[in-house]
């Protein structure tokens, strides 16, 4: 029994090195997108340009450790189990179970949080992409009581706002 039980505790121990490798590159995109937070406030482009290649290869890294934890899993698990995996590591009697219920935990805290970031600096990015094609706009149309040159070589005269437009 004990040589037959070596072989799944190796499985274990990558599993467990997996998952911590896994938890460090969540990490590190977690903090790659609060930088990008900031570099887009700063109107940063080198700093934007710079922070993408970095979360470009931390999310390969995630990529293929997501795609290793899920083959050891499947290993270890077999596919007998189709219950929720999180709750059949957590009555697993292998204390290294409680230790991969726990890291498996902080993943979906962390992917969560990533998540959550992501959407604040997307948001960020379309007020700033709104802002930017409103004054480009602005800039092509001037502010519609002036002449404005049409590009093809005509003044327009447009007729002066009524206060219904100024309001919208």
């Amino acid at each position: 029994d004990g040589l037959m039980n070596h072989p799944q505790q190796a499985m274990w121990e990558r599993l467990l090195v997996m998952l911590a490798e896994a938890q460090s590159s969540f990490q590190e995109y977690f903090a790659l997108l609060t930088h990008e937070e900031h570099t887009i406030r700063r109107m940063d482009r080198k700093g934007l340009t710079d922070v993408n290649g970095q979360k470009e290869q931390v999310l390969d890294r995630m990529c293929r450790l997501e795609q290793q934890v899920e083959r050891e899993l499947q290993q270890l698990v077999g596919a007998t189990v189709t219950e929720n995996l999180l709750s059949w590591l957590k009555k697993a009697a292998d204390p290294r179970a409680q230790s991969a219920h726990g890291m498996l935990t902080e993943l979906l805290r962390l992917a969560r949080m990533i998540q959550e970031q992501g959407k604040k600096n997307e948001a960020l990015i379309c007020r700033i992409q709104h802002r930017v094609r409103e004054a480009i706009h602005l800039m092509y149309t001037g502010v519609g009581t002036g002449p404005v040159y049409q590009g093809s070589g005509i003044m327009n005269f447009p007729s002066v706002p009524s206060s219904v437009h100024l309001q919208g």
